[in-house]
Parts: structure tokens; C-alpha cells; sequence
């Protein structure tokens, strides 16, 4: 039972592909009949095979994190002797308590029983939907990459002379493939990113941004020939560039300012 006291008393369970049906998914509580939460649920069935692990704290909404081998991890980057952290979330009551370092130390141990290299996480610091890069600092990793943009690639390495995971090398020209207009590029890995998706389309055509539209990746293979950032779940690509990875309350005004700031950099660059 959950009392938020100490590691002991911290139930952890562990979701697997004999009782995600009645368990459900801790990211998709609130989506469970919704479009986005039946995506997610197919899209976890399909990767526990991949060496996809899900934990979560009690039955409720405490926390959960979930992880995979990086050579099948949904992220723009290359670690294939790490285990890749695709989600860590407490909520805030359970703040301080031990909850997030509980979940991480489940991934840690599953990495060493693995025989990995270590731990990989794509992370940022005050940016909705990332996993906070201080948390992991504090808790003994290393930012070993940062974008222009703040997304961190951070690791915990069990063996300091293996090579260190790297964001994937072309990211840039992904985004250009993507050409003019505004593409909104995401994945069933969250299930948030399917409404986010219409919601920043839907803002586009009316505040008349040309060429808006979505473009949903439903394989690894997809990820990773068009995923255009690090992050590789939901990305807003304007005119070739990413402009934002954000799907968390984004407004029609938030939307043009990052618009119009791309389209000035694009024609001082001509």
C-alpha cells in the first residue's frame, strides 16, 4: 500500500500484457474510450513483445514510468545498449516522497539484469510533456547532448568507457523533408498527442497558416525515417523547422508568435 513515506511502502506494479486490460494505463486514465487511449493501449499490446516495461504506483494516480530497449525506443536517438526512458511521472502530492526514484531505481535494475550499458532519457527542463532533466541530474546522471531548442539526452552509465548514446544525425533534414507549410508530426506512444494534434491543425487553418496538417506515425520504422527532434511524439514542424514539441494548452496566439518567428529566421537566412 501507498503511504508516500518511505521506498518500502511503495507498491509498484507491474503492467505486462497478461493484465493491461484490467489494469489499464496510468498516462491514459482519463482517455480510456477516447481515440488517443484505445491508440495507446493497442500500441503498448504491441510493444510488450519489444521489451516494453510499464510500471506504476497503486491503482490510482500516483506515478509511473515506462521504459524499453533503446535499439526499439520511439526517440530520435541511438542507443542501442541502453534502456530508454520514454516516460517518468509523479503527481504532485507524491512530490518528495521517494515515488520517482522507486520507478527509476525498477529501470535500473532491469538495465543491469539486461546487461546494458546503461540508462537513456530524452528530457528538458520546464517544457510540458518531457520528463524534467534535474530530476536526473539529481539522481546521478550526466546530460551527454542538448538541441538549440533545451531537449537534453541525458544517461546513467554502469561502465564510463562505453560511448555514449547521441541524438540521431539528421534530424535537420527530416524537418526540411517535411517542405512548406505547417506539419504536425506525433505518435501513439502518448495518448495525449492525438487531440493535441487537431488541436494545433485545427488552430493553424483558423489563424490561416498555410498548409497545415497531420502527419501520424504509427511504426518504429516511420519514427525513425521522418521523426524530425529528439523527442520523436509530437513535434511542430513550420516551413522545415520545429518549432515546438508542445501539445499542453497551446494557444492560436502562441501558435502565430512561433510562426511568424520562424518566418523571420527563414528569410534572414536567404
Amino acid at each position: 500500500m501507498y503511504t508516500g513515506r518511505t521506498m518500502s511502502t511503495i507498491e509498484i506494479l507491474d503492467v505486462n500484457a497478461s493484465n493491461v486490460d484490467e489494469i489499464g494505463l496510468f498516462c491514459a486514465l482519463g482517455k480510456p474510450g477516447e481515440a488517443g487511449g484505445r491508440e495507446k493501449l493497442a500500441w503498448v499490446k504491441e510493444r510488450f513483445n519489444e521489451g516494453l516495461r510499464i510500471k506504476m504506483v497503486g491503482r490510482g494516480d500516483i506515478g509511473f514510468i515506462e521504459y524499453m530497449p533503446g535499439k526499439m525506443a520511439w526517440r530520435g536517438i541511438e542507443a542501442p545498449s541502453y534502456m530508454v526512458i520514454h516516460c517518468l511521472w509523479v503527481n504532485d502530492r507524491a512530490k518528495g516522497k521517494g515515488v520517482g526514484k522507486a520507478l527509476l531505481d525498477t529501470c535500473i535494475s532491469d538495465a543491469r539484469k539486461a546487461r546494458m550499458h546503461g540508462i537513456a532519457a530524452v528530457t528538458a527542463r520546464d517544457k510540458a510533456g518531457f520528463v524534467d532533466t534535474d530530476f536526473f541530474l539529481h539522481h546521478g546522471f550526466h546530460v551527454v547532448q542538448t538541441t538549440p531548442s533545451g531537449i537534453d539526452l541525458v544517461t546513467l552509465k554502469f561502465d564510463v568507457a562505453s560511448a555514449d548514446p547521441h541524438f540521431v544525425n539528421d534530424l535537420k533534414k527530416k524537418a526540411k523533408a517535411l517542405g512548406d507549410g505547417l506539419t504536425v508530426v506525433s505518435t501513439p506512444q502518448c495518448p495525449y498527442t492525438y487531440d493535441g494534434a487537431q488541436q494545433i491543425v485545427s488552430l493553424a487553418h483558423a489563424n490561416h497558416i498555410s498548409r497545415a496538417r497531420s502527419l501520424r506515425l504509427h511504426t518504429l520504422a516511420q519514427v525513425r525515417q521522418t521523426a524530425p527532434s529528439p523527442y520523436a511524439s509530437f513535434d511542430i514542424v513550420y516551413d522545415g523547422e520545429v518549432i515546438s514539441n508542445l501539445f499542453h494548452c497551446m494557444s492560436a496566439e502562441r501558435l502565430c508568435e512561433l510562426v511568424d518567428e520562424a518566418s523571420e529566421r527563414h528569410r534572414c537566412c536567404v
